[in-house]
């Protein structure tokens, strides 16, 4: 299930959320049992947080809002937590934003998000910036934390980005699919099956036209199959050039063409059928030297409520 906005899966963002709520009350659990009551009830006031999110997707169905609110609660913690809290069990959670902030937003933007996160932990550890007590993190820890972010960072996206792909390829290959199955590849235009699909549905009134190419056995036994293609690609584009926007033609079978004429009645229909079958007897082609001389046979049947 994908919104409209991103081609990023609605249920993931939900997942995501249930997590992200379940990981700060383990947390906020373990805090508690180290005596560290401040911790644990900010680890819980992320939790409330989170399922208002969840509350809000589920409810009101704002994607675009919760992800904003989901990304803003998992930078500010991240930060909070790695400038305040002098204990590097938190680093533990820092790392697990990064499949939600990918999974959540798609590879493209959350490299960029991923990028300012990692460029500003980069200033809080070296920077002099007053925020992080050198004395909290040894050097050993720093570089491990700041290796495992940018390994899983990379990890996550690359996988993200690999996943985007064979989606993009399925959608496609899913698109010619069902180009090919409701398609006449001769001709390019609707086939049967296209047409008896559109048949199903109620026009008020409606009329139909069957086209039928004259005399097109012969042309295929005199001048051959290439030909004779030509000459119903031909046709096929002769029928579709004067038809109204919601009018449809397809190639029905063999030599036969069907006109779909939604809101046509029959004074109107023959109309149309008497200025195709016009057109087609001015159609100019050679073959073999010979001017091949075409024409249509037309039917009429209209529906009038």
């Amino acid at each position: 299930d994908m919104d409209s906005k991103q081609s990023i899966p609605s249920g993931f963002l939900s997942f995501s959320l249930v997590a992200q709520e379940i990981i700060p009350v383990l947390f906020a659990f373990y805090s508690y049992q180290s005596g560290e009551m401040a911790l644990a009830t900010f680890y819980l006031g992320v939790a409330g947080i989170l399922l208002v999110g969840l509350g809000i997707h589920s409810i009101f169905d704002r994607p675009t809002l919760v992800r904003g609110l989901l990304a803003a609660v998992l930078i500010v913690t991240f930060f909070y937590l790695l400038s305040t809290v002098p204990d590097s069990s938190v680093l533990l959670w820092c790392l697990t934003i990064i499949p939600v902030l990918v999974g959540t937003f798609g590879s493209r933007v959350s490299m960029i998000i991923l990028a300012s996160i990692f460029a500003a932990t980069l200033w809080l550890f070296f920077g002099n910036s007053g925020f992080i007590s050198p004395d909290v993190y040894s050097e050993v820890v720093i570089a491990r934390f700041l290796s495992a972010f940018a390994v899983l960072s990379l990890f996550a996206i690359a996988m993200d980005n690999s996943h985007s792909r064979s989606l993009h390829r399925y959608k496609d290959l899913s698109l010619r699919v069902d180009q090919i199955a409701h398609q006449d590849q001769l001709t390019q235009l609707p086939n049967r099956l296209d047409m008896e699909r559109r048949l199903e549905k109620k026009y008020q009134p409606f009329s139909i036209l069957l086209a039928d190419l004259d005399n097109f056995k012969f042309i295929n036994d005199r001048y051959g199959h290439d030909v004779g293609d030509d000459v119903l690609h031909a046709i096929g584009v002769l029928l579709s050039e004067p038809l109204r926007g919601e009018d449809v033609v397809a190639r029905w079978g063999g030599n036969e063409f069907m006109v779909l004429l939604p809101t046509a009645n029959a004074e109107a229909a023959t109309n149309i059928a008497e200025r195709l079958r016009a057109q087609a007897g001015k159609l100019l082609m050679e073959a073999q030297g010979d001017k091949l001389r075409i024409s249509l046979s037309v039917g009429v049947a209209s529906i009038d409520i």
